[in-house]
């Protein structure tokens, strides 16, 4: 015979005997007929998480938490507890985890495409390639680096999807091109988990401007790629939750959510609330980054408004306090909530600028300008102060095209990115930075964020006047700098007016 190893030896109780004890805890069951129908439709232990709250508590001087932190609860049942009652909280939570289910796929299907299109960018199959990734640890000077743990876990995950990933689409591309799958195809077929996961195994610069992309931001303003980490398990342990009809009213989740940088220390901050022990890991709480990330997006949607007005009326309806699912006093006041509220929109369209335009970061901009000339005065025979004058001569430069408007600058997060287009042979080039000063100046003051669109979009929008490609197609600005030089580039431009399509 096998032994269970288990200590558990409560008896088998018939739908009979299973009402007998409720009634006898103090559970008014209403009649046997509607009892024994309650039991058999929905069973005794999945129903109990929703009677629990009606429990008595153990009296004085028990304490209120036991040895594991839950509640003393007595067995029986506190007076005007009905059967009839947890039914309804249980059809309110089994339509709460509909409408949740709902707002997490919108969350979802843009993340699988934010996170698609970023690595795309870098390589068709970053999510194959560790190296791609920074996913590699060091290794001895006579050995290759070998994939971190925590890749090949993920790399093991992912290829159980993509091996049982039947879609038309995915059948398509494998009939066509190969057994794996590039990357924007890819996240298609991943769970929630092994997308978020896939975003922790992204180079940190990408991350950060993720992040940034959802104004989820550190104190200095990057950024916060752990807080968003964090938010995107918060989500995946409630999406799979309501996957396997689990309960999500009066539950405190496994992962408290984690205040970003920027939002500790400011109590005018949108998500204060999330420092707050009953709200970190409640159903409130999930739903204010859901509401945050999705106005992130769609700054007019109101799915997430529309699920909490259907909580606050059912709680008045059928009688269960907000407080149960992490509802704070008078949480209504707050500004997250008002229907006219709109987050600034600037984030979202610098981070799909960055996405378009492959660019450098400030420090890297610096590094690159090579060919910042040093006074002659600065050197010397020390070579320490003559790196010193060249850092600076970089410095320097970088400052004075910024001054005289000739680069193209996306701002994220309080973080600044120059289109790579810009720079050749260590410096910024000529005819760029003459054309974005020449643009720049019609534009006449426009916010930075429209002013770096408008500059990207005449940049890489074909003109069918300028000199077609090789194979007859219309070409933009860009490309045909590309391959022409910079003279013939600037009599291109100014024999048909090229400038003037810029629109801002």
């Amino acid at each position: 015979m096998q032994n269970l190893d288990s200590s558990y030896a409560k008896p088998f109780l018939s739908i009979p005997a299973q009402i007998r004890r409720l009634r006898t805890r103090g559970m008014d069951c209403g009649s046997d007929e509607f009892a024994t129908a309650v039991l058999e439709r929905y069973g005794y232990y999945r129903l109990s998480g929703y009677w629990h709250p009606y429990r008595q508590f153990q009296p004085a001087p028990a304490p209120a938490l036991n040895d594991e932190g839950r509640e003393n609860r007595l067995d029986t049942f506190r007076p005007g507890a009905k059967l009839a009652q947890v039914v309804s909280i249980y059809d309110f939570d089994q339509q709460l985890r509909t409408r949740l289910s709902a707002l997490l796929s919108q969350l979802e299907i843009s993340l699988r495409f934010f996170i698609g299109h970023r690595l795309g960018a870098i390589d068709l199959f970053a999510h194959r390639k560790p190296e791609v990734l920074g996913a590699l640890r060091p290794a001895e000077a006579d050995k290759a680096p070998e994939p971190t743990t925590t890749y090949t876990d993920w790399l093991d995950e992912y290829e159980r999807h993509e091996s049982r990933a039947r879609d038309e689409f995915v059948l398509h591309f494998r009939g066509k091109y190969g057994p794996h799958l590039p990357i924007w195809v890819a996240t298609e077929v991943m769970s929630f988990g092994v997308l978020s996961n896939l975003y922790t195994l992204m180079p940190q610069l990408d991350q950060e401007i993720l992040a940034a992309r959802f104004q989820v931001n550190t104190a200095d303003g990057k950024g916060d790629r752990g807080a968003f980490s964090n938010w995107l398990n918060a989500l995946r342990v409630v999406r799979n939750i309501c996957a396997h009809y689990g309960r999500v009213w009066n539950r405190v989740f496994d992962v408290i959510i984690d205040t970003p940088g920027d939002t500790r220390n400011d109590d005018q901050h949108l998500l204060h609330q999330l420092g707050t022990s009953t709200v970190s890991n409640r159903l409130y709480g999930v739903l204010s980054i859901l509401r945050y990330l999705i106005l992130s997006i769609a700054p007019d949607d109101r799915s997430v408004l529309d699920v909490v007005e259907f909580i606050t009326s059912q709680a008045q309806q059928i009688g269960f306090r907000l407080h149960q699912l992490g509802f704070p006093e008078r949480w209504e006041n707050e500004k997250l909530w008002d229907p006219s509220f709109r987050l600034d929109s600037r984030p979202m369209k610098a981070a799909s600028l960055l996405d378009q335009a492959k660019s450098l970061t400030t420090a890297q901009v610096r590094a690159s300008l090579t060919g910042a000339e040093v006074l002659p005065e600065k050197l010397s025979n020390d070579e320490r102060k003559n790196e010193l004058a060249h850092k600076a001569a970089r410095y320097q430069l970088l400052r004075t095209y910024l001054r005289y408007g000739c680069l193209i600058e996306i701002d994220l997060g309080k973080t600044k990115h120059y289109p790579q287009f810009q720079f050749r042979d260590g410096k910024m080039i000529d005819a760029v930075g003459d054309t974005n000063q020449q643009l720049t100046r019609r534009a006449n003051g426009a916010e930075k964020t429209a002013l770096a669109q408008a500059l990207i979009t005449w940049w890489q929008t074909p003109n069918p006047d300028l000199p077609v490609s090789s194979n007859g197609q219309a070409t933009s600005p860009e490309q045909l700098l590309e391959r022409v030089t910079e003279g013939k580039f600037r009599e291109a431009v100014d024999r048909v007016n090229a400038t003037d399509t810029f629109i801002l």
